[in-house]
């Protein structure tokens, strides 16, 4: 491996490269499509997609897409307008649930706050001042 090679190499993290090949598996094996891709299929894709992905999942399969067709030199269709308006569209139709979580009832701080004193006695009998 070349110098180049070497620092190309190390500008894409493993999971990035790994997620990569994932979504573009997905696109060719899981659902059917050829690349290089048209803006047409690739918006074809995100429908079928777009009620059971979330819409984070679906930009990262583009931006998977989009690296594809970069690296092989190729123009970029998942930039195109059309696309764009596909992925309004779905952020309209399927917004994301925003996930709240439940919030800290008195309870469980006091029984946090018990739970830390114990430990503090704890160390304080050992001897163990620095896990105080």
């Amino acid at each position: 491996m070349s110098g180049v090679d070497r620092y190309v190499k190390a500008a894409t993290r493993e999971n990035s490269r790994r997620s990569y090949r994932s979504a573009i598996e997905h696109f060719e094996v899981e659902w059917g499509g050829f690349l290089p891709a048209t803006s047409d299929s690739i918006a074809r894709y995100l429908a079928n997609y777009a009620p059971t992905l979330a819409l984070n999942t679906l930009n990262q399969r583009l931006a998977a897409l989009s690296r594809w067709h970069i690296d092989q030199g190729m123009p970029d269709p998942t930039k195109s307008p059309f696309i764009k308006k596909v992925l309004r569209g779905i952020s309209a139709l399927h917004p994301a649930q925003e996930k709240q979580a439940r919030p800290f009832q008195l309870i469980q701080l006091e029984q946090l706050d018990a739970w830390l004193a114990q430990q503090i006695d704890t160390a304080n009998a050992q001897g163990n001042e620095q896990a105080c």
